[in-house]
């Protein structure tokens, strides 16, 4: 199978993965009416998945290394789409959390075996990982598209969630029909590890998949408390967000690799940065909230498959350093989801959006950490282990 293809099937993966993360937040009063609870209280959903993508990835370097990476994406796939199809239909909470949390499971094994598998085969372009992950970005376009739909046709949003799981449950076949790479990786990735980086960069991770969660999860309910929209527009007002963020992606896919990771890093997450402030001063301005919105998205875009490609730099050959860095990386959607909606309970939407701001900062200087590791030599920078 030519690389363009596997390419296309990965792709088509991913954008079913965007498509269903982006409906969640939108459908959040569906399925809060759907179990009897409050919407603030649905933080657990965040939580459960991405507990679920923790527990992955704390064996799918192993997994990877014994199995190949073809059988990971494909169980990732069915794991998931299963697990949404029973989180969207379940009339209880214990049922929802645990469909969200096998689906984050499967993600979590489609995260690291997608991303790898594009990562050998294009030997390590930082291109190639943007071109991957801008089919989730277009995925996350639609969904709160859906949503929308939806609303107006049924008046119930979880149904964008169905369809989306029902698109990952028929892509199981093909991506079991993916073929392994049979070239030897590029240099960068068969080296020894760099442990330093390897865990700066699972810590930005971490914190960068919190924080675009916790947008894309909670902004329509910033925006229908602070602007006034209506649940409909705020929920379309959120693909402008996902929008906004293809646009980085499609962008880095360009120019990803004539900037370079590092320094296309530094610049998104200053812009990040830029953005939640906005949303700070401009929560109840309608016109105000939207620049940062599109601003926020237009950061994030190449920050994800950059980030990805530098942990496969920098755990090098070692399994145990990829898992490691995952593992930590994976683990942001635990806590920062659930806290941007406690904030919003408690204290309203600038306090929500302070945190964003609070991230990119952080992200800054465990970047200035990172790049010190990854100067370092890789004899000198190996666990001691």
């Amino acid at each position: 199978m030519k690389r363009t293809w596997a390419l296309i099937i990965a792709g088509m993966l991913y954008l079913g993965v965007g498509w269903i993360l982006s409906a969640i937040g939108p459908s959040l009063p569906g399925l809060a009416a759907q179990v009897g609870k409050d919407i603030t209280e649905l933080g657990a959903v965040f939580t459960a998945f991405s507990l679920g993508g923790v527990l992955a990835s704390i064996g799918v370097g192993a997994a990877i290394g014994r199995w190949g990476m073809r059988p990971v994406i494909a169980t990732g796939a069915a794991l998931m789409g299963s697990g949404m199809l029973l989180a969207g239909l379940s009339p209880l909470l214990i049922g929802l959390l645990a469909g969200t949390f096998m689906a984050g499971f499967g993600y979590g094994g489609m995260l690291a075996g997608g991303n790898l598998l594009i990562a050998r085969l294009y030997h390590g372009a930082a291109g190639a990982l943007n071109a991957l992950n801008l089919f989730f970005s277009v995925g996350s376009i639609g969904g709160p598209m859906l949503v929308a739909l939806m609303i107006a046709m049924f008046d119930r949003p979880q149904a964008a969630i169905w369809l989306g799981a029902l698109l990952m449950i028929g892509l199981v076949w093909p991506a079991i029909r993916l073929q392994e790479p049979t070239q030897a990786p590029a240099a960068q990735m068969a080296g020894a590890p760099r442990w330093l980086a390897a865990v700066m960069f699972g810590l930005l991770m971490f914190t960068y998949i919190g924080t675009e969660i916790g947008i894309g999860g909670w902004i329509a309910l910033i925006l229908e408390r602070g602007a006034g929209l209506e649940s409909s527009l705020a929920a379309l007002s959120t693909s402008l967000f996902w929008g906004m963020l293809t646009g980085g992606r499609f962008a880095a896919a360009f120019w990803g690799d004539r900037l370079g990771p590092l320094r296309m890093l530094l610049l998104c997450v200053i812009g990040l940065g830029i953005g939640g402030a906005l949303l700070v001063l401009g929560t109840a301005q309608t016109t105000l909230a939207l620049t940062a919105v599109a601003i926020m998205g237009l950061a994030c875009g190449p920050i994800f498959p950059t980030t990805m490609l530098m942990i496969t730099h920098a755990a090098g050959r070692s399994g145990a350093a990829l898992s490691v860095a995952l593992t930590i990386g994976t683990g942001g959607g635990l806590f920062l989801p659930a806290l941007f909606g406690l904030l919003i309970g408690w204290f309203g939407p600038p306090v929500g959006a302070l945190l964003v701001v609070i991230d990119a900062t952080l992200m800054v200087a465990m970047l200035a950490v990172a790049r010190h590791g990854m100067a370092r030599p890789p004899a000198v920078a190996k666990s001691p282990a």
